[in-house]
């Protein structure tokens, strides 16, 4: 399920010059780009239903954890409810959403 979010996403990126790098925080930043401003509905659709198949199957969209690691490991509703939007587990989760001070 990875790879074919991560061709849905690149079919996207085939407009710009250089495809950006492909990592949890930047898919997430740029799923949100896409979605508000830049493509239009019926060009998001395919990756929508990719990450819909692996929200179908109970799994992590980025690093592929299983069903029971993903429900057993989301701590609280709002994790649960991020799942619901991104698929990620919870570890995907604290990576996208955890600032690194430098």
């Amino acid at each position: 399920m990875k790879q074919t979010i991560k061709d849905e996403i690149n079919k996207l990126y085939s407009l710009f010059k250089a495809p950006p790098k492909l990592d949890v925080k930047s898919t997430q930043q740029h799923l949100d780009t896409f979605t508000h401003r830049l493509v239009s509905k019926e060009a998001i659709t395919p990756l929508k239903r990719a990450v819909n198949e692996v929200k179908q199957s109970g799994k992590c969209a980025w690093c592929g954890a299983s069903k029971d690691k993903v429900q057993n490991g989301l701590r609280d509703e709002r994790s649960k409810k991020e799942y619901q939007i991104s698929a990620l587990c919870q570890s995907c989760q604290d990576e996208v959403f955890t600032e690194s001070v430098n």
